[in-house]
């Protein structure tokens, strides 16, 4: 990982030796490339990460990852090469498959996965890792919606992460709401499949204060609901927010989605959006 400095004309110059430099500093853009659902790669400088990726059902109404991006991702071809961590949100079936998350790490050697308990006891209870050691890249930890946030940092990730209950009252799934700032840059945030619900975000609002998040990726459902509107414009408080998990019925007709929810939203696999460099 590597952090891409581009210096820029302020009217300030330095002049060492032979070398003109700029006084200020452009920070990169990151690029949010949509995968399917949920599934989302942030790319910043040569640091790749990956939410929701892996996974094998649609439940009959969302969109699934298209089989080119998938052997892309396999087979770690272009622009698909060089992942460094992967996120999972919770263990449902439109969000994580352990055959594939597995299959995927034993063809790229380094890559992590940060995950609730359930995801990893989901890869266990599979069978397809044997207890190989695989499973020391794999990364669990076991949060309840009154649990203070989880914060570390590692390889240019500063992570965090808080329980965020899922949507429709479903309390025996964990769902997380990442945070991920790479290279000390650009702060993105998603936030699986959570429930509009005021109280669940109000008591840690602390924890999303304390840092500002450039791009979030809520579930478009937030945007359909003066709730789910409030949380996102008082506590969360994004740059820039991109709705997901869209039904699939909405590929092809963006525009009209964006229209009548007001805001953005990836609808078709492939699709990008940059953020603005600082």
């Amino acid at each position: 990982m590597k952090n891409l400095i581009a210096f820029i004309a302020t009217g300030a110059l330095f002049v060492t030796g032979n070398l003109l430099f700029n006084s200020a500093i452009a920070h990169n853009s990151a690029t949010a490339t949509y995968l399917g659902n949920e599934g989302v790669m942030v790319v910043h400088g040569e640091t790749k990460i990956l939410f929701d990726a892996f996974y094998a059902d649609s439940y009959g109404q969302y969109a699934l990852v298209p089989d080119t991006i998938v052997e892309a991702m396999m087979q770690g071809a272009p622009p698909y090469d060089g992942v460094d961590a992967i996120f999972v949100s919770h263990v449902h079936g439109d969000h994580f498959t352990a055959e594939l998350a597995v299959a995927y790490m034993r063809a790229n050697k380094t890559v992590r996965l940060y995950a609730p308990q359930q995801v990893h006891d989901a890869i266990v209870n599979s069978g397809v890792a044997d207890n190989t050691p695989l499973m020391a890249r794999v990364f669990s930890y076991d949060l309840a919606p009154e649990d203070s946030a989880i914060n570390f940092d590692v390889d240019g990730l500063s992570i965090a992460a808080v329980a965020i209950p899922h949507a429709g009252n479903r309390p025996h799934i964990q769902n997380f709401a990442w945070r991920v700032t790479i290279d000390d840059e650009t702060t993105v945030m998603h936030l699986g499949d959570a429930g509009p619900v005021v109280s669940n975000f109000s008591r840690h609002t602390q924890h999303f204060k304390s840092r500002k998040t450039d791009i979030a990726f809520p579930p478009y459902w937030f945007f359909d609901d003066k709730n789910g509107k409030m949380i996102l414009h008082d506590i969360i408080e994004a740059d820039q927010t991109i709705g997901i998990h869209v039904p699939k019925r909405a590929a092809g007709h963006g525009d009209q989605w964006r229209a009548r929810l007001g805001g953005d939203l990836f609808t078709d696999p492939g699709e990008t959006r940059n953020t603005p460099g600082e």
